[in-house]
């Protein structure tokens, strides 16, 4: 009895410390937001911080005139007569300078700028939004960082981005304001999608049968142009229920392997590119992931734990693809490409580099040329869950280091949306390209007949 009384004080007082823990944690997090946006309040005017702000967050990068035009793809005296003739809103104006000095613009009025100008990249027309997935096995290879910073070098070139996390710890959901377990839950996630749990969603005050679309799940960001679909601990509930539900149901494998790729070709169509944040783990819903995806990046860190593990997932797809083919199945398989993260300039990872490439280069562009090198930029902007994109670089501790940074990732994500392009909308490129000689062969038949009309008409005249 006494052994019992101190197990029990034991227990108690573990738990109490973990609460006193986990209590603490969660008032500094819901705390944080707040003095982020007490940071913004002094520079910026408080009915824009109002009116932009989602989920306590606002843009904080801002852009000069001429930059703002460039990106806009307007010149600059354009953008100032749109802004005096009302095409525009009226600048904004800095609070905490005593002359009038202009607030520079945001993503967000960029993106304005080019939907008012039509000057915004869009994916052909007709087409279906490209659907990229950032898969690894292992932990720590930089998948989130990725998904991150490529949607967010989309959107700044005017792209309509839709995130997808499937990682139930919810990273990429907390980067863009949505909190895995306080501000986001079970039916705010792909979960009850996958399970079709029309209950939850109603009892939420969705629809009846809002389960069969994803509609109910995107949430706006403080990015114009990046809607996500956030994640949280709840999302393990796929993996431990999906068999058992699709099983009642009666699911074909098919349907079950390819039931998240129709989900997203369903409501991707107001989007240019869908991007999928994967899971540590191969599991049904990982499945899925993969199947889903026209592209998946494989990103593979310089170091032979890392290397063993990319060459582990590939095998992995590999033996499921088989098992596909066994069962005479064929869903949607991604094209494969992989990319080296966490580079250095020391010998082991320029070895390591090597092999990587030898190993999963089979056609030219299996692995991107572009290493996405170890850098402390990329950690202080992890701390603060503002990217190098949204770094003010005044603010920046070391301009040039941040400006090399970004220009690193740009080259590696100029590589990822081209590689899309290529797996996705070539062919209806190349199509509307036919078309479009077709359409001047036929203007050109069309004005030798006028011009063989005409000069029997003269010949007539004559």
């Amino acid at each position: 009895m006494a052994d019992n009384d101190s197990e029990k004080s034991y227990l108690e007082a573990a738990l109490k410390k973990i609460n006193t823990v986990v209590a603490r944690g969660e008032k500094i997090m819901k705390e944080i937001p707040g003095l982020v946006k007490k940071a913004q309040i002094d520079k910026h005017d408080l009915t824009w911080l109002e009116e932009s702000e989602v989920d306590d967050r606002v843009q904080q990068r801002r852009y000069g005139t001429t930059q703002a035009a460039e990106l806009a793809g307007i010149s600059v005296g354009l953008l100032y007569a749109a802004e005096q003739d009302g095409r525009l809103p009226e600048p904004e104006y800095r609070s905490d300078t005593a002359r009038k000095v202009r607030a520079g613009y945001t993503i967000n009025h960029i993106n304005h700028m080019q939907r008012v100008f039509n000057t915004a990249p869009r994916k052909p027309e007709g087409s279906s939004a490209a659907i990229a997935g950032i898969l690894n096995l292992k932990g720590g290879s930089q998948k989130t960082t990725t998904c991150h910073l490529f949607s967010q070098y989309l959107a700044i070139r005017g792209y309509r981005c839709l995130l997808l996390d499937t990682d139930p710890q919810g990273s990429l959901s907390f980067y863009f304001g949505k909190r895995p377990d306080d501000n986001v839950h079970y039916e705010n996630t792909v979960a009850p999608f996958f399970l079709e749990d029309d209950e939850a969603l109603v009892e939420a005050g969705h629809p009846e049968g809002a389960s069969r679309s994803l509609h109910y799940a995107i949430q706006k960001t403080y990015w114009d142009n990046i809607d996500i679909i956030p994640a949280c601990l709840q999302n393990l509930n796929i993996d431990l229920l999906m068999p058992s539900v699709m099983n009642e149901a009666n699911v074909p494998m098919l349907d079950r392997i390819m039931k998240l790729r129709n989900g997203l070709l369903e409501v991707g169509e107001n989007y240019d590119f869908i991007i999928i944040d994967g899971t540590p783990s191969l599991n049904l819903s990982t499945l899925n992931v993969v199947s889903a995806c026209d592209v998946c990046f494989v990103p593979t860190p310089a170091a032979m734990l890392d290397f063993a593990s990319t060459l582990q997932f590939a095998g992995l797809v590999a033996e499921t693809a088989e098992m596909y083919k066994q069962e005479k199945m064929y869903p949607n398989i991604p094209d494969m490409r992989y990319f080296i993260t966490k580079y250095s300039g020391s010998s082991y990872a320029h070895f390591m580099g090597q092999i990587i490439r030898r190993v999963f280069t089979v056609e030219r562009g299996d692995v991107l040329s572009t290493e996405a090198h170890a850098s402390d930029e990329i950690g202080k902007a992890n701390t603060s869950t503002y990217s190098i994109y949204e770094k003010n670089p005044a603010e920046s501790d070391n301009r040039k280091r941040l400006k090399k940074t970004i220009e690193m990732f740009d080259r590696l994500f100029e590589e990822m949306h081209d590689a899309v392009w290529e797996t996705c909308f070539e062919d209806a490129l190349r199509s509307s390209h036919l078309d479009k000689i077709d359409e001047i062969m036929s203007s050109a038949d069309l004005a030798r007949d006028d011009l063989k009309r005409a000069n029997r008409l003269s010949d007539k005249e004559a």
